[in-house]
């Protein structure tokens, strides 16, 4: 048990180096991933290496041809896309289950990080501002299967997201005013909305006189 256990060990870690280099751009799209010079590197044997390769690929950040090539995976705007579309809807789900059931001090910190959400000066800081709401929210539902995700995602999500901001115009700050209210007040249905709602996404069967940016 202890045997699997180091082994289990050594492949989180080297996941999470080899993704973190990936994030940070010291590795860059199209460079060569060699089992045998990264084990090197770490001081640790290509097994645990290769198993950590295989769980980059399955997240997207590392591209495998076989018999050709490991390498750093491009990022398309296809994937930027997506990446958008998924932390919307499963950063604002986060959200709802947090409004109904956390504690009233959690609540409070969760509007404090809206706020550094809407003041921050660039994308990357609006990125990092996002992402600590979200591992505030899923810490504060409570939910088992919201941690585990937000665990497998990490990674790619800092990535994917790169770029991304919340909705500009004069709807901007209105939209940020009332979903502060919302959380405050528990309104979990119409903060999630209201969440969507900055980042580009509408719910369709919202009524348009329940716009709380109308009128």
């Amino acid at each position: 048990m202890d045997g699997r256990r180091r082994a289990s060990a050594l492949v989180d870690d080297a996941y999470r180096q080899l993704g973190e280099a990936i994030v940070d751009g010291r590795l860059q799209p199209g460079d060569r991933l060699r089992d045998v010079e990264l084990a090197v590197l770490m001081g640790i044997s290509r097994t645990p290496v290769r198993e950590a390769l295989q769980r980059l690929e399955r997240i997207g950040l590392v591209e495998v041809a076989a018999n050709r090539y490991t390498r750093v995976a491009a990022l398309s705007d296809r994937a930027r896309r997506d990446m958008r579309e998924y932390a919307a809807h499963t950063i604002g789900g986060a959200l709802r289950v947090a409004v109904e059931r956390a504690a009233d001090d959690d609540l409070v910190e969760t509007a404090r990080r809206l706020d550094d959400m809407r003041d921050a000066p660039t994308s990357t800081a609006y990125v990092d501002a996002i992402l600590g709401l979200y591992a505030h929210v899923v810490d504060a539902s409570g939910n088992v299967v919201f941690a585990k995700a937000l665990d497998q995602t990490d990674l790619v999500l800092r990535r994917n997201l790169e770029g991304w901001q919340s909705i500009d115009g004069e709807t901007r700050a209105p939209l940020f005013a009332t979903l502060r209210e919302q959380i405050l007040s528990r309104d979990a249905n119409g903060a999630t909305w209201s969440f969507l709602s900055l980042h580009g996404f509408d719910w369709s069967h919202k009524h348009a006189d329940d716009d709380p940016t109308s009128g």
